[in-house]
């Protein structure tokens, strides 16, 4: 089973309210060495997703990106893909856990108190926002901020990936946070051309973290 480290960087979500062409995203994502991709698609059937699903992990598992399937454990479990992403209002985490105990288990935060509870269930990573204002997801929480993002991140020892109104303009002040990864979606799908965003992403997480040392 593929692992998460540490140094995630782009974690992009191929979200279906954005593209329906989800392997060709998929395809980019991993001839751009993305490390994680999540398959997003609130308004598909089941049995749609899961074909889907099958079809992105036949071209993850021969990659070095992992594939998490957002909310669907059913999905995630019979496509046999990496992991899945839950949030507060989905599954328990120990129940996802009982379901699939050798994959990756991303939760979704909003507070401190959250992510500690997260952290202490097992979670692999918590996906932590709306950092900034977003129109992804109009049920989002407050916004939490840079100021807070940064004390969360200090507080929390596994991986925590920023989600929330990241763009290329604001995403150097999210890594001197020290996040372990940025989530994207609209900044990527939004624009005419989803490859070259993810190429200013990549390079731009590149030249910080050289910068930084």
């Amino acid at each position: 089973m593929k692992k998460i480290d540490k140094h995630i960087g782009l974690y992009f979500i191929i979200d279906g309210d954005f593209t329906r062409d989800f392997l060709a995203m998929t395809k980019l994502a991993i001839n751009l060495e993305v490390k994680i991709i999540q398959y997003r698609d609130k308004n598909a059937s089941p049995t749609e997703m899961l074909k889907n699903a099958t079809e992105i992990r036949e071209l993850t598992e021969k990659s070095d990106t992992i594939f998490i399937v957002n909310d669907n454990i059913e999905v995630a479990l019979k496509s046999h893909a990496g992991g899945v992403h839950i949030g507060q209002e989905d599954i328990k985490y120990e129940d996802a856990r009982k379901m699939l105990p050798e994959k990756i288990i991303g939760v979704s935060t909003d507070n401190l108190e959250q992510s500690l509870f997260a952290e202490k269930m097992g979670a692999d990573y918590i996906g932590l926002g709306p950092i900034f204002p977003t129109s992804t997801k109009p049920d989002a929480g407050p916004i939490i901020g840079i100021k807070k993002l940064s004390e969360i991140v200090k507080t929390i020892q596994i991986p925590i990936v920023a989600i929330g109104g990241i763009n290329v303009e604001n995403l150097v002040s999210v890594l001197a946070t020290k996040v372990s990864g940025v989530a994207i979606i609209s900044a990527i799908l939004g624009k005419l051309s989803p490859e070259n965003e993810i190429k200013k992403i990549i390079n731009k997480i590149k030249k910080y973290n050289q910068m930084r040392g």
